[in-house]
């Protein structure tokens, strides 16, 4: 039976090719003389607003505190160390 099915299918739609091929569709993809809308573009970003504009901060300013701190090894410490010991639980859930 499931051998039949994809043959009937097939075979509808060789049936139906004549008919789509006689119903002269104007919008024939193959017909070079037909004429078609021509091409829009609208933006999906068109109805958004502007994102805001960071405030850029004095570089010479921030780099003398990134010193101050001890610089990138101020910083790879930070990461490095071991996170506190979470809190004890209140209940215990079970």
């Amino acid at each position: 039976m499931f051998r039949l099915f994809p043959a009937a299918a097939l075979a509808l739609a060789f049936a139906a090719l004549p008919a789509i091929a006689q119903s002269g569709d104007p919008a024939d993809p193959a017909n070079p003389g037909v004429r078609v809308r021509p091409l829009t573009h609208r933006s999906t970003l068109a109805g958004r607003p502007a994102p805001d504009t960071p405030e850029v901060a004095d570089w010479p300013a921030t780099n003398e505190r990134v010193r101050a701190v001890g610089g990138w090894k101020a910083y790879l410490k930070q990461v490095q160390a071991p996170d506190a010991a979470p809190p004890a639980a209140s209940g215990a859930a079970r």
